[in-house]
């Protein structure tokens, strides 16, 4: 992890510990999050309530920096997003609404195009706030992805947001979790003559699929190295969910293109992968 990744870790933490207000009524909390932003930061969001997701908008000059075609976060960053995340744990964990994700949307009108999202599941803040899960479990249970659309600004009405589900979410930070196993297992074992890109996962009809992105370069991999790839990732599937304890499926797929491998496992297998 980045300096700059630990940085942001430590603060989104620090966000998480310093949540304590009173209760907010759940037709409070829209404009409490708007007013509390303002009137303690002054910062200007707008906010919207899918479902049980609340999503937040922070367009904010100075909080993205780019530099030729490289798009990253400004030196100040962490500070105003611990800033604004703590406004949202505060409402959010004292409501009496029963909220379960937060997307949090950040913009720059200097990076037009370019925009972070983060995205939590709430009772991974409360378990974080009660010492149940420690701090680089929550940084790891966290959503982050920094893109660009190319489109010239960037509201919460032009996007299409949906009332995320723990399901796909679950498929998100798996997805994430297994390229990150993935590159830490190539290293340790000395395999230079491989490439981990982005994982994608889904959820459909009760089963999880992943597609593992790890490419040979030039030398094909061998038998045991790709049954070490799906190993690898089982584990990390099988440790989340379990943590999560979601029973809600019947199968998990693995896909590896290059090899044209495919590995189905039914739930009750899971368990031999922990």
């Amino acid at each position: 992890m980045t300096g700059r990744a630990l940085a942001l870790a430590s603060l989104l933490t620090a966000a998480v510990l310093n949540a304590c207000s009173p209760s907010y009524r759940e037709d409070q909390l829209i404009s409490e999050i708007a007013r509390l932003c303002a009137d303690e930061y002054r910062y200007q969001v707008t906010a919207r309530k899918i479902g049980q997701t609340i999503a937040v908008h922070l367009h904010h000059p100075g909080i993205l920096h780019q530099e030729q075609n490289q798009i990253g976060l400004a030196s100040d960053a962490n500070e105003i997003l611990g800033n604004v995340i703590e406004v949202v744990h505060r409402v959010t964990l004292s409501s009496d609404a029963t909220i379960q994700f937060y997307l949090l949307l950040v913009s720059d009108p200097a990076v037009p195009g370019a925009y972070l999202t983060v995205v939590r599941y709430v009772d991974d803040v409360r378990r974080a706030h009660a010492n149940v899960i420690p701090p680089t479990e929550l940084f790891s249970r966290t959503i982050l992805e920094l893109k660009y659309v190319g489109m010239p600004s960037i509201t919460l009405d032009q996007i299409t947001l949906n009332d995320i589900r723990l399901e796909q979410f679950l498929s998100w930070q798996l997805s994430k979790r297994i390229q990150t196993k993935l590159s830490e297992t190539l290293q340790r074992r000395g395999m230079p003559l491989a490439e981990v890109g982005p994982c994608a996962g889904e959820f459909r009809n009760g089963e999880f699929v992943f597609t593992l992105n790890v490419t040979p370069r030039g030398v094909p991999f061998k038998d045991e190295q790709v049954q070490q790839i799906f190993q690898d990732a089982t584990s990390v599937i099988a440790q989340v969910l379990s943590g999560y304890r979601f029973n809600d499926f019947t199968t998990v797929r693995l896909i590896h293109p290059p090899t044209g491998r495919n590995l189905l496992l039914p739930k009750t297998r899971l368990e031999l992968f922990r």
